[in-house]
């Protein structure tokens, strides 16, 4: 996906960059969506960030041009990790907390890993099942003071649940083409392309009441936009890019914990000793896997 992957510290700098954008955006579309309708307020956000996206990849001169064999991928991509995953999330999110939402949603790494044995032949190396044990132990830790309450929401758990393995389809997607586009421009194209038909199903289903929505709200679309969308998704594609998909995938097992920590902090959502223990390990299965040796890695491509 334009030209060798990066290979030194500033690498590990995407994953922290990801971890603060997805990881802080969800209380934000928490506060966005208990004042706008779904549709218009998913549709606006991606629409834009895909245009900011595109517009930063020409003013830096990137080709844009999409080969004829990668349009079935790229619009596969786009709906598994923009029009499915954001539609899903945002309904699924009106019926839980933002942080339980976050730890269903980042099951994904599970199905990542799965998928990448699967299809792209990855091997599970020590370091990696223990990242994932690690990672996700931490998110069983969270939910387990709320594996009653979740039974009286099954339609929530089920919605992110959707997102999550759809996600980790488009992922290993991701990963196994050799994409033309750079990130940016492809981090871009399939924004816009994920966000036309959730523009187009805005429209025809939804009367515009956006500008009924208080200035807080509004303040939510902007950071969704700008730190959820264009810098988040810029890093996730970059990562998985530079990292095996295992790998990049097992890293994200930190943003449900930052998830709950920006919950706590901006929506007043619990927050103890648990939520503090679980981000220790997710952080741990996070170290343990990006600081895979070149050996272990070698084993397992």
């Amino acid at each position: 996906m334009g030209g060798a992957a990066g290979t030194g510290p500033a690498r590990y700098l995407l994953l922290l960059l990801l971890t603060f954008g997805w990881g802080s955006n969800w209380p934000a579309i928490k506060i966005a969506v208990a004042e706008m309708p779904v549709w218009q307020y998913r549709a606006t956000t991606a629409l834009i960030s895909g245009a900011v996206l595109l517009a930063y990849a020409v003013a830096r001169g990137h080709k844009l041009r999409v080969p004829r064999h990668q349009w079935l991928p790229l619009g596969f991509v786009s709906f598994t990790n923009v029009t499915a995953w954001l539609i899903l999330i945002a309904y699924g999110i009106q019926l839980m907390e933002s942080g339980q939402a976050s730890l269903v949603g980042f099951t994904a790494p599970l199905w990542v890993v799965l998928l990448a044995r699967i299809v792209l032949g990855e091997r599970l190396t020590p370091r990696r099942l223990g990242g994932l044990a690690l990672g996700m132990g931490g998110i069983l830790l969270l939910l387990w003071p709320s594996l009653g309450s979740f039974g009286d929401k099954p339609a929530g758990i089920l919605l992110v649940l959707a997102a999550a393995v759809l996600f980790g389809a488009g992922t290993i997607v991701t990963k196994r083409v050799d994409w033309a586009l750079k990130p940016v421009g492809f981090a871009g194209s399939h924004l816009i392309i994920g966000g036309i038909p959730i523009a187009v199903i805005a429209v025809l289903s939804e009367p515009f009441t956006m500008h009924q929505a208080s200035t807080t709200a509004w303040l939510a679309v902007a950071y969704t936009t700008i730190v959820g969308l264009i810098l988040a998704y810029f890093a996730w594609f970059r990562a998985v890019e530079v990292f095996d998909a295992s790998v990049a995938s097992i890293s994200t097992l930190a943003v449900p914990a930052f998830g709950m920590l920006a919950g706590a902090v901006v929506l007043g959502e619990p927050l103890g000793w648990r939520e503090l223990t679980a981000l220790v390990l997710v952080l741990s299965a996070v170290g343990l896997v990006v600081s895979e040796p070149a050996r272990e890695k070698a084993q397992a491509t």
